[in-house]
């Protein structure tokens, strides 16, 4: 049994990101998977002044989780085209701390949006930058208009089966 770690690169209270990782997170039966929730993280905007002094403690932590996965399913919001700055912010930090800190090890990228795109702007962006990261990206999906494909706490229709099709992408490169 491999472990997954699970987390959304959005800090929004109610974050559609959320629900639909924790519902991806329920399709999986034949791993350990553990759902962090980093929305709360008071982390310090990264600047290379920083780089002297301690980083954050929940860095490390994030550090730890990642090293001890075997692969990982992240969903990022995508603000004006792109990465959302409070995930770019944890990626700066991780990437400061450890070069690859993601270990070439394979990750399912996710988005979402109300609008018809679902994210996947920045899912592109995200596929060709993680990698520089370590992240070995396996697949992409990005759920378009997300109060239609979301109901009652689940991915319907066609999209649950692209859904789940990228899950056993990772699944089999795990």
């Amino acid at each position: 049994m491999k472990k997954i770690l699970a987390f959304a690169g959005s800090n929004h209270t109610k974050s559609i990101h959320y629900q639909l990782l924790n519902f991806t997170a329920s399709l999986i039966s034949d791993h350990e998977i553990n759902v962090i929730d980093i929305r709360d993280w008071d982390i310090p905007m990264y600047s290379i002044d920083l780089d002297n002094q301690d980083p954050p403690e929940l860095i490390l932590k994030l550090i730890d989780k990642i090293q001890n996965a075997d692969g990982f399913i992240i969903a990022s919001p995508e603000h004006n085209g792109s990465t959302p700055a409070f995930f770019k912010n944890i990626i700066d930090w991780l990437s400061r701390l450890q070069k690859k800190v993601f270990g070439d090890k394979p990750t399912l990228l996710l988005s979402t949006s109300p609008g018809a795109n679902g994210g996947a702007t920045n899912l592109g962006l995200l596929e060709k930058t993680l990698p520089y990261q370590g992240a070995r990206v396996i697949a992409t999906f990005a759920l378009p208009s997300f109060n239609d494909n979301f109901v009652e706490g689940e991915v319907i229709g066609e999209q649950k089966e692209k859904l789940q099709a990228n899950i056993d992408k990772l699944q089999q490169a795990l």
